[in-house]
């Protein structure tokens, strides 16, 4: 090998470190941010509510802003989501704005995913999470990320969608690595784009494979589970226009994508607010040994509350705008700009929330903006509001919770996401 050979070669390889570098330290900005957001936000309220920083990005703390921000998908669009969206799964609901691909996706969506269904899909859960949480319980502990969660909510898209991962750990780390793409990398560093594009490619033809399969059954018309991909597929024949088969993997592919990621994440930290209020912990477990699942859920969604899966929703703004228009606070955001939405702010904001700084399980659900607001709001609300607390009832109903000693007692990321917290069953 020459001299250049060797240069070329030592660049690549330090090439190589520089974006695993690059992506570590934004993974740990990212946590700081996140531990530090709830403070930094309480300063802004009160001091700058709308704060400009170089490079065109704005950051609305006020209930009221969050709420106008998110509410006008014309002047504060998708588009930053939308064109990623494209490349990795293919369009879908949550990156398209107000044109007729939305409303057509989402209505044949509506079509599949029903009210009627959420009894049944939060009994299952409970049902599969009782399974794996007594699966842990002669062990004393278990893990709420990758020994309950993920595997539940696995066994959940399985039944309901109709459409399982390879396994598991496989299904998570796909819907995690094309999550992270899509909403999380702000800087568009490679290798995260790179792994997303890479497992998504993977993801396509799996799903291909199982759409293909589900459909030969239904034409040689064998017996077929009355899943979502099930009754898409019926809407097709019937002849529900633009539903062909790609349009199909690209509404599962996004809508599993958003699943995994953001119920397991929520769980992770519901799990460990409650476990730093010792009076809500066992509120939460007396609800649950009594068989209240709403005053169960009342706890979990107040508790993610202080600590939920995501912190500030992103918008483009494609023209001159303005926010807080006629106010003392009224601010020119000029186009090409990003405004950060800090719906966490929103939801402590003292203007708009009854004693914000309380843990009460008495809200009214107006006080929560942990799915989003407006035309975006999370398509899977509903689904979530019935999985997660019957998720959390299964671990609630038994024996005082506490850590499990040292780091393991700990909530720990894997990049951008928990990759653990475990308790221990103190019989």
């Amino acid at each position: 090998m020459g001299i250049v050979d060797e240069i070329k070669e030592a660049a690549e390889k330090l090439g190589d470190q520089k974006d695993k570098l690059t992506e570590k330290v934004s993974d740990l900005a990212g946590v700081l941010a996140d531990r530090g957001s709830a403070e930094g936000f309480e300063i802004m309220r009160k001091t700058d509510p709308i704060l400009s920083l170089p490079g065109g990005v704005t950051i609305v703390a006020l209930h009221e802003d969050v709420v106008e921000v998110l509410g006008d998908p014309a002047r504060f669009t998708a588009d930053l989501y939308g064109p990623k969206m494209e490349a990795v799964t293919g369009p879908f609901i949550l990156g398209v704005d107000d044109v007729p691909l939305y409303h057509h996706d989402h209505a044949a969506m509506d079509r599949a995913v029903t009210r009627e269904d959420l009894p049944l899909l939060a009994q299952r859960m409970y049902e599969t999470a009782q399974r794996l949480v007594a699966a842990r319980r002669d062990d004393g502990e278990i893990d709420v990320v990758s020994e309950l969660a993920d595997p539940a909510i696995d066994s959940g898209i399985d039944a309901y969608f109709g459409t399982p991962g390879p396994d598991p750990a496989t299904h998570a780390r796909w819907a995690r690595n094309v999550f992270h793409e899509l909403f999380i990398n702000v800087g568009n560093l490679p290798p995260v784009r790179e792994r997303a594009l890479a497992d998504a490619a993977r993801w396509r033809v799996h799903l291909d494979g199982l759409i293909d399969a589900r459909k030969r059954r239904l034409e040689a018309g064998g017996d077929v589970p009355d899943d979502v991909l099930t009754r898409l597929l019926r809407f097709q024949s019937e002849g529900e226009p633009n539903l062909h088969d790609v349009a199909i993997r690209h509404n599962l592919l996004g809508m599993i994508t958003g699943w995994i990621p953001t119920i397991s994440n929520a769980f992770a930290r519901i799990v460990d607010e409650l476990l730093d209020r010792e009076d809500e912990l066992e509120g939460a477990q007396r609800a649950a040994r009594d068989g209240d699942r709403d005053l169960v859920a009342a706890y979990c969604f107040e508790a993610s509350r202080f600590n939920p899966q995501n912190f500030a929703l992103l918008r483009y703004v494609p023209a001159d705008t303005v926010i807080a228009q006629g106010t003392d606070r009224e601010t020119r955001v000029k186009a090409g700009s990003t405004v950060f939405a800090a719906t966490l702010s929103a939801m402590h904001d003292e203007r708009a929330i009854a004693r914000p700084d309380e843990f009460r399980t008495d809200r009214p659900w107006s006080d929560y903006m942990l799915f989003g607001h407006g035309m975006h709001t999370c398509y899977g609300q509903q689904i979530v509001r019935a999985q997660l607390p019957a998720m959390a009832h299964a671990l609630l109903e038994g024996p005082r919770l506490r850590r499990a000693r040292g780091g393991d007692g700990r909530l720990r990321f894997d990049g951008p996401f928990p990759g653990g917290l475990t308790v221990r069953f103190d019989d």
